[in-house]
């Protein structure tokens, strides 16, 4: 999993920041070399392009089975998931998702809920997640991510 964004879009620390390519004034750096690099080194890469955003890398090549590995996308919010959530039953009546709901359509919803209806904070959602996982989800609409990790 990669994802790389526009400093406009999220911060990134400053330990995690590198240095600009040799050829990124003639616009070969950045988040294309990057996206590039990661599906040449993974098999059946998929990238999603999010314009000036940014870009989300994702491959479920040498994945484990006992920390699975997810991309969705519903209504303009693109996730990437790896890890497992414990509690997933109780989170799909909560949300009223259907039996065949996974963790990413979960967070999806739980984002989206987050975003429209509730006052909750962020801190709240992953709270109620269960397991060990961590996640990047990205909203085109509001251009914004929402983060996390949970053991």
């Amino acid at each position: 999993m990669l994802a790389v964004f526009d400093q406009t879009v999220a911060k990134c620390p400053e330990g995690l920041r590198s240095p600009p390519a040799a050829g990124a004034a003639a616009g070969g750096g950045g988040a294309a070399a990057l996206m590039k690099g990661f599906a040449a080194a993974n098999d059946a890469a998929v990238t999603v392009s999010l314009g000036s955003a940014g870009a989300l890398a994702y491959s479920s090549a040498n994945k484990n089975p006992l920390v699975p590995r997810m991309f969705g996308s519903v209504n303009d919010i693109f996730c990437l998931f790896q890890g497992h959530v414990e509690n997933i039953g109780n989170l799909k009546q909560h949300y009223g998702l259907s039996k065949t709901a996974n963790e990413v359509t979960i967070l999806i919803e739980a984002y989206r809920t987050l975003r429209d209806r509730g006052p909750l904070p962020a801190s709240q959602v992953v709270r109620d997640l269960s397991g060990r996982f961590a996640f990047i989800l990205y909203d085109t609409v509001s251009k914004s991510t929402f983060v996390a990790a949970g053991c």
